[in-house]
């Protein structure tokens, strides 16, 4: 313990800084100072943008982007987990959650509900370094949305409540046992940092903290917090979008302006990391995979080395050419890998990930050594077969394709803009990333595998399954057993440190009154992306649109059919999803591995996918190498390999796939739901299929299922980019060629759909392990999909009952009575019958109670109605979010795809507008009570029926019925304690 206070007063000293005292004086807003301008330049990746210094510190970037009239406010604070102390981990985080428990002048809740009653979205999340609060909203709402975050920087001292206080801290606490504790694998992370890092290192613990340091916690230490952390000289305030610089430079100046600066924050420094000696971390979890996580030393972010390690990491792991695929995937010993390097501020991790096939004899675990085995003989296998020429060539295109894609949004775009101006310490822009990688030689991957890799210590974390019980008493002992988080500094005594001492609340003053919400301007209409469409004669439709933010293009193949042609006779249940994951392989002329490289070269990618209703084929490429990769994808389409060998790979990987599933409550509650509601129909059935349909079956199967249902007469391709019509014709010409077959679409015989006369509760029996989480779920059958019909005015209904943020279900839930992070409900419908589901996940001593308060809000909202303030609120929400919808390539995508999909007009979304402003609550009620059956539910709980059996029971729905985890009904008395 005395070396880990000596590191973390080491860290203190460094950070240590003039606390902010009685006398500091109300900063004057005075002028801004531009302090850069950057345009854009010819043949080149810039984001524009202006960058100002308040006279209180605050930095601000404005980025103007006029293709849509939306804007994004964000605020980045240079704070995160990194900056906590021992035994009092977890505030940054948990500050996040109180930020939005009102100031001042906004009351607890309201960012949601103006956010959200103006048409936008809001969020934050927290890392080791930063926290980042930002609202993505129709460039209207821009003035209201700084008055918001002005509030809560300045003015969140005094508005701080106990109540506030003390449900926050429940909430999070939620989250860390839903998120994390409970989730299979989600302890590695926290594991990871208290043996990698020495004892008190600021990545030691995890972000979201410990919950008996949450524990200790008092309003006094977020107080503290809030001081020390949040002042405006700390943050970078940015404006992205359709916005006018002058204009919200001015409207940042009058809300920020006034709010006095924070202590100094200066730079943190820690200790380099050294690892003297190869360590293990062992621990147990409720999974069928075992997982491997090899970690050695990386390198912070922009440092020299970064952009060297990142591309070592994917010439390592990534792709099908790469030593680790093929010494473990290929070779069938795992269904998945990866090598990654992540770099964070402070330092970095270079990390190989192996989620092995579990191997047992006589019930002992021996894949864990042959893991590390073979991950060494590779890593040696590496260093001596060397680094080729075009295995550089492709992983610096790949990474060029990925690092376009991530400036699409002004959410992309405002975030990197944060991390440049407070990681970097110069300054950055999206070419810089780009040249960065461009300019790495094979020369810095030698130096940098020899500085970091070769012949270096790593820890080893690795996640073993429970054992299984095979008796009684097995069973008795392993429901004994609960997944725990360890906090090593539980029993550490916390003084409050130097830099909380004397820190004082000096509330801004203001020339305005701040009370006032501004008022929302004129709100821009929504740019619907326009689109050509052309029809050739096997009946292949394909529809074009403009898009002239990124050089590459997108092509989307949606062939109707999916998993539910399976209901067809002859076809086999899980034959489409292995089909199209057999199509991602290897062709009758190229292997996996050659159309793999093919591809990297490009910066290209194909990837085949089945679903419910589709199998979808998706294509990305610069439009400079389109032709190259339609090439690849003739080839792909018209001559697939179909090979024996990758078959039983290919398989032997989703049946693991479909084995890991069920250690996921929410998971096995999704499939189990189905099938209660709609039973045998095809509509019951998860598209992947059961284990025992996919052990069934054979390469015949993925033959025959291709040549019925891979055809042109139901197909449509989306395409956008910076592409004309014409151009698309002529590359597609290729496609006329495809014969057409006659595909059939199933009809659903409703008469096999299960019948509810009362509610009824089910349980599956998910897991043994006491803290394991309860997914509850209630709903029923519900309508079909139409555009503006009974099925579009279900989800203007239930907005107010569980599709918001603040929505009766989740107020209730989460910030009343702090069950869970989140619960919700909603309609969702297809080509078929739909749904009506509510659920939330919750520790499983609150199953009873949450199954009550569900019930509760939904039998009094189809009793008593809507309010006529939910009413204003949803039509607000839903008459003006539309100018979100259409900003990036996939957005568009998707519009076009439902459009195909559906059969819909172009002007649906006018004919929506017109029906959201004409319903009444008259309206609104009616469909309540017509849509939401109360008395006719499925409840579904997933969890350890040993820690709610007898309170359910006794909820008054009678005993319940319990199924296994794929819905089939089984004895309660299954497992029963003697």
């Amino acid at each position: 313990m005395k070396n880990m206070i000596a590191f973390t007063l080491s860290i203190l000293i460094s950070t240590l800084t003039t606390a902010q005292t009685k006398e500091a004086a109300t900063a004057d807003p005075g002028a801004p100072v531009l302090i850069e301008r950057v345009e854009a330049e010819e043949g080149k990746n810039i984001v524009t943008y202006e960058k100002w210094k308040l006279s209180n510190g605050l930095t601000v970037i404005i980025h103007e982007d006029h293709s849509d009239p939306i804007a994004l406010i964000s605020v980045a604070y240079h704070v995160g987990s990194a900056r906590e102390t021992p035994g009092k981990s977890g505030f940054a985080h948990f500050f996040e959650h109180m930020m939005f428990q009102g100031s001042d002048n906004v009351a607890d809740e309201d960012h949601f509900r103006i956010v959200g009653g103006g048409g936008g979205s809001n969020n934050a999340f927290t890392s080791n370094d930063i926290t980042f609060y930002y609202e993505t909203v129709p460039n209207s709402m821009v003035e209201t949305c700084l008055w918001l975050e002005a509030d809560r920087m300045g003015f969140l001292h005094d508005a701080v409540t106990t109540k506030g206080f003390e449900n926050q801290r429940s909430v999070v606490k939620k989250e860390k046992m839903q998120n994390q504790i409970n989730l299979p694998y989600g302890l590695m992370w926290e594991i990871s940092g208290q043996n990698l890092y020495p004892p008190g290192h600021p990545y030691s613990w995890p972000v979201i903290g410990f919950s008996d340091d949450l524990d200790r916690a008092d309003e006094s230490d977020l107080r503290n917090f809030l001081l020390r952390w949040y002042g405006p000289n700390n943050a970078i305030l940015g404006i992205t979008g359709d916005v006018n610089p002058k204009e919200v430079l001015a409207y940042a100046v009058k809300y920020f302006g006034s709010i006095p600066a924070g202590p100094e924050v200066v730079k943190q420094r820690v200790p380099t990391v050294i690892i003297p000696d190869d360590k293990y971390a062992n621990s147990r979890d409720d999974i069928f995979l075992p997982l491997t996580r090899m970690i050695f030393e990386g390198a912070p972010m922009y440092h020299r080395d970064q952009a060297a390690l990142d591309l070592l990491g994917d010439i390592m792991g990534s792709g099908n050419n790469s030593i680790f695929y093929k010494n473990f995937v290929k070779s069938k010993m795992a269904p998945g890998i990866g090598v990654s390097h992540e770099a964070r501020e402070l330092t970095g991790e270079f990390s190989i990930y192996i989620n092995a096939y579990p191997v047992l004899k006589d019930g002992t675990e021996i894949s864990f050594n042959d893991t590390e085995t073979l991950i060494r003989k590779t890593l040696d296998a590496f260093a001596v077969e060397g680094i080729t020429d075009d295995a550089l060539l492709r992983a610096k295109a790949v990474r060029r394709s990925a690092l376009w894609d991530q400036g699409e949004s002004i959410f992309e775009k405002a975030l990197a803009l944060a991390n440049w101006h407070m990681m970097s310490s110069k300054s950055m822009n999206a070419q810089d990333e780009l040249d960065r990688y461009a300019k790495v030689t094979k020369e810095d991957l030698i130096r940098v595998h020899e500085r970091y890799i070769k012949g270096r210590n790593a820890l080893f974390v690795n996640i073993w399954p429970l054992p299984p019980a095979k008796t009684e008493k097995e069973m008795i002992k392993r429901r004994k057993w609960k997944k725990e988080s360890f906090n090593p500094y539980a029993d550490a005594s916390v003084e409050l440190p130097a830099e909380y001492k004397g820190l004082v609340y000096n509330k801004a003053t203001s020339s305005f009154d701040r009370s006032v919400q501004p008022t929302q301007g004129a709100q821009k209409e929504a740019v619907i992306p326009e689109y050509h469409t052309v029809k050739f004669d096997n009946g292949l439709q394909i529809s074009t649109t403009q898009y002239k933010e990124n050089p590459k293009v997108i092509i989307l193949m949606s062939l109707e059919g999916g998993h539910i042609v399976e209901g067809n006779k002859g076809s086999k249940q899980g034959a489409a999803f292995l089909t199209a994951a057999l199509l991602n392989e290897g062709t009758q002329n190229f292997t996996t591995e050659e159309i793999s490289a093919q591809l990297e070269r490009l910066g290209s990618n194909i990837g085949i996918s089945a679903g419910g209703v589709q199998s979808n084929i998706l294509i990305v490429s610069f439009k400079e190498n389109l032709d190259a990769t339609l090439k690849i994808l003739e080839e792909k389409l018209y001559r697939p390999g179909f090979d024996e060998e990758d078959f039983d790979r290919v398989k032997k990987q989703v049946l693991a796939s479909i084995k890991s599933q069920k250690s996921s409550g929410g998971v096995t509650a999704g499939k189990v739901f189905n099938k209660l509601i709609y039973g045998k129909t095809f509509l019951g059935s998860h598209f992947t299929g059961t284990y025992n349909d996919v052990h069934k079956l054979k390469l015949a199967d993925i033959k025959s299922y291709y040549d019925s249902y891979y055809s042109p007469s139901v197909t449509s391709v989306i395409v956008v980019g910076d592409i004309s019509n014409e151009e698309v014709i002529s590359k597609l010409g290729f496609l006329k060629s495809w014969k057409a077959k006659e595909v059939s679409l199933p009809e659903l015989n409703e008469e096999e759909l299960p019948k509810y006369e009362k509610t009824k509760v089910y349980v599956v029996h998910q897991s043994d392990y006491k803290s394991a989480n309860s997914t509850v779920m209630v709903g029923h059958l519900s309508n079909k999909f139409d555009p503006t019909g009974v099925f579009f005015q279900s989800g203007v209904m239930n907005f107010a009952l569980g599709g918001a943020f603040n929505s009766r279900i989740n107020l209730n839930l989460r910030e009343d009575k702090g069950f869970t992070y989140g619960a919700r409900s909603g309609f969702s419908g297809g080509d078929y019958l739909g749904s009506f589901r509510a659920g939330a996940t919750v520790e499983p001593e609150k199953t009873d109670s949450t199954i009550v308060e569900l019930m509760k809000e939904i039998n009094n909202y189809v009793k008593d109605g809507i309010t006529d303030e939910e009413l204003a609120f949803t039509k607000s929400n839903f008459l003006q979010r539309d100018v979100l919808s259409y900003e990036t390539s996939f957005q568009k995508l998707q519009y076009l795809n439902t459009i195909h999909h559906f059969k819909l007009s172009k002007d649906f979304k006018d004919q929506q507008a017109k029906v959201v402003k004409g319903l009444s609550k008259a309206d609104i009620n009616k469909l309540a009570k017509d849509l939401i059956r109360p008395n006719n539910m499925v409840i579904l709980v997933v969890g350890n029926k040993y820690l709610f059996n007898e309170k359910v029971d006794a909820l008054g729905y009678g005993k319940f019925s319990q199924l296994d985890k794929t819905g089939n009904p089984i004895s309660r008395a299954a497992y029963k304690v003697k």
